[in-house]
């Protein structure tokens, strides 16, 4: 299929950043509309905060010191839960105010239309333990600066090895963020005592499935929608490798252990499930959802900055998140052709490419025949249309399609390795980048408050140079956004259209727009969080 390189003439937008509307919640979004205050500044605080260490003041432990300075103005600690709920920050340690938020299916508020809104996992104690001292050598050896043991009455980073961690006595949330997101995790075995810091190490160390608990009993996840009352009856999940957030509490009940949460993802910034709430339901504009999310940023065309060109270079990698690949094979409906050092190879339409790296040495055949070898790069193009790289596999498609040029060198660090290169306009990433990122149901301004999100990571990623000794700006995976792993839909390209070049910026640079699935009525400050 040809790509019509049409150019936007755009619209101009007018950025009003008046008072939200909202509707009452049972409205489906044609009930009459009440005023609600611009940005909800009594719901919102920012990361100058401190934590409250009382658990361990009460303890006699020391007091750690993991967080330190005080996060973007613009990714702020918000509560989305509806006022009449009750619900407020979490300013004091009070795991029972934890346990009954976490536990509540009644709880309404912005997203809860996510299955993830509230969700829960049950396993015996036996099962529990295990998992935790199965987990903790592997979570210290991610990320040990973050995993301590107490030593000599200090907090310290050493070993920890499967040997050494002992039978564990129990295992406690020691802290908390104002969101209520859990800051550290206390285990206590009847050799030492050790703590885990930081959101993404939390939810691997409770990654509890049949393996790491050793009882070969899948551990299942249940989710519940806000409102609904009770859980959904089939699962979510089943043996998570991630626990879907940070935010949760737990409950032992005799020999069992109860794990009760809300969200999924990491927590800052805008939650997908949150916009598509406001958009659909509360008739929010896309740059009312996002001055709401992001606050302390500003809407502007980011080709108005110095240094920001029309194209983007993406690392494209293969199975498992590898940036390199096995072997290449290309495919176009239109004619490729592939330039190298010293010669151009015409290829006619839908002739396949395969590219294999032999010894630090590219090896080119076209339609089963060799072409060339080569130690340098090659650059191939399809002239618009789009070029396929048949056989790999992403999450929800394989054999994906893409836009642009593609560079394709040997890898500098396998010698059979082959690095793959995207080099695409920014605006068309975006429209592969969208449609992976969120469904076509959320509806268009919901998809258009992403596409800016998303042009705003990409740009930051892009400015950072955070990939340049690679050769690209961005990965097509969550390290940087999910791209090309599911198909173009219409309204999508829509939305990326109608927002051309539009980016949030904070003192004229471009924000760190952080967004993920689904909050459990909270969102935190960044600092609290990596």
């Amino acid at each position: 299929m040809k790509i019509l390189g049409k150019i936007s003439l755009g619209i101009v937008l007018l950025i009003t950043l008046a008072a939200c509307s909202s509707v009452d919640k049972n409205s489906t979004g044609g009930g009459k509309f009440h005023k609600v205050t611009p940005v909800e500044k009594n719901k919102v605080v920012t990361g100058s905060y401190t934590l409250d260490y009382s658990f361990f003041q009460k303890r006699g432990l020391p007091i750690p010191d993991n967080y330190r300075g005080t996060g973007a103005k613009y990714l702020t600690v918000r509560n989305d839960t509806l006022k009449k709920y009750g619900y407020e920050f979490f300013e004091k340690y009070d795991e029972d105010k934890a346990l009954k938020f976490y536990k509540d299916l009644e709880l309404e508020g912005y997203g809860d239309n996510s299955p993830y809104w509230r969700w829960k996992m049950e396993l015996t104690k036996v099962e529990f333990f295990n998992g935790i001292k199965n987990n903790l050598p592997k979570v210290y050896r991610g990320r040990p600066r973050d995993v301590m043991t107490l030593v000599n009455g200090e907090w310290k980073s050493v070993n920890i090895t499967d040997g050494s961690i002992g039978k564990i006595k129990n295992v406690e949330i020691a802290a908390r963020g104002r969101s209520g997101v859990t800051t550290y995790v206390l285990i206590t075995t009847h050799n030492n005592k050790y703590l885990v810091a930081k959101e993404l190490n939390v939810r691997k160390l409770f990654a509890l499935n049949n393996g790491t608990t050793g009882s070969g009993r899948d551990i299942v996840l249940y989710g519940a929608k806000g409102g609904s009352g009770s859980y959904m009856t089939n699962p979510l999940r089943r043996n998570l490798t991630l626990l879907p957030s940070g935010y949760f509490a737990i409950e032992n009940s005799g020999n069992s252990v109860i794990i009760y949460g809300g969200g999924n993802g990491h927590g800052v910034g805008m939650p997908q499930f949150a916009a598509f709430d406001l958009a659909v339901n509360h008739g929010y504009k896309y740059h009312e959802i996002l001055k709401r999310t992001y606050p302390e940023s500003e809407i502007k065309n980011m080709y108005s900055l110095n240094g920001v060109g029309k194209l983007i270079n993406v690392g494209i990698t293969a199975a498992g998140g590898r940036l390199d690949h096995n072997s290449v094979t290309l495919v176009s409906n239109g004619k490729m052709k592939i330039k190298g050092a010293g010669f151009t190879i015409d290829v006619p339409r839908k002739q396949k490419v395969v590219i294999v790296n032999k010894g630090n040495r590219l090896w080119v055949s076209v339609n089963g025949k060799h072409r060339v070898k080569t130690v340098n790069s090659l650059d191939i193009t399809a002239f618009g249309y789009y070029i396929t790289i048949d056989g790999l596999r992403k999450m929800h498609t394989s054999s994906p399609q893409y836009r642009g040029d593609m560079v394709i060198k040997p890898s500098s660090s396998n010698a059979k390795g082959i690095r793959v290169i995207n080099r695409v306009k920014i605006e068309d990433y975006l429209k592969q980048v969208v449609p992976s990122e969120m469904p076509q149901s959320f509806g268009i301004e919901a998809l258009k408050a992403q596409a800016v999100a998303a042009r705003t990571y990409a740009l930051s990623d892009y400015m950072k140079d955070k990939y340049g000794k690679d050769g690209f700006h961005v990965k097509d995976t969550t390290e940087s956004q999910v791209y090309n792993n599911q198909k173009e839909n219409p309204d999508a390209n829509k939305a990326v259209e109608a927002t051309a070049g539009k980016v949030l910026l904070h003192n004229g640079k471009p924000i760190d727009a952080k967004y993920f699935s689904t909050s459990s009525g909270f969102t935190e400050a960044s600092n609290y969080i990596w």
